[in-house]
């Protein structure tokens, strides 16, 4: 599970955040979810994206599985976007309240807009790693090279919440 949260920090001092400052919630988590996701799933997710010394550590048939980290990449690939999103959804939550609309809500749906662009990442991650490749034993049981894509099952398991 990857937590995202948004925290502007006062030149010189840190402080908490502003966004603890207003109502609404405070983070949006991205990931696998123990309860809602198939834990077998989970499983591959954390094998592929941190690998195995194989045998009684896990991973295919005995052999180690190769460290493929499919969500760190996609969240340092998307650093710069996900900051830029941020600041833009930070003018409308301030709008926002300005107006007399509810922050609470803009702050909502400026985490709901950062979960969806975080997930629809990790699962292009998924869909273009191609390295380190399977080995040929793997390929020829799955009857494909791409490394995390089998049923399909791992992609459509990445989902989002947003937290307070």
């Amino acid at each position: 599970m990857l937590t995202v949260r948004a925290i502007r920090k006062k030149r010189g001092k840190g402080v908490k955040g502003i966004s603890s400052l207003l109502p609404g919630p405070n983070s949006v988590r991205v990931g696998f979810w123990k309860g809602e996701t198939n834990p077998i799933d989970i499983e591959k997710a954390i094998y592929q994206e941190f690998g195995t010394r194989g045998g009684a550590s896990g991973g295919g048939w005995g052999g180690p599985i190769p460290e493929r980290p499919f969500m760190r990449d996609a969240l340092r690939d998307g650093r710069e976007a996900n900051r830029a999103l941020l600041k833009s959804e930070a003018r409308r939550i301030v709008l926002a309240a300005v107006r007399g609309a509810s922050a609470a809500d803009a702050k909502r749906m400026a985490l709901r807009r950062l979960g969806i662009k975080i997930q629809g990442d990790i699962q292009a991650s998924i869909a273009s790693l191609t390295t380190p490749p399977n080995s040929p034993v793997t390929i020829a049981l799955k009857g494909s090279s791409n490394p995390l894509i089998d049923s399909g099952e791992l992609l459509q398991s990445v989902s989002w919440i947003v937290e307070t």
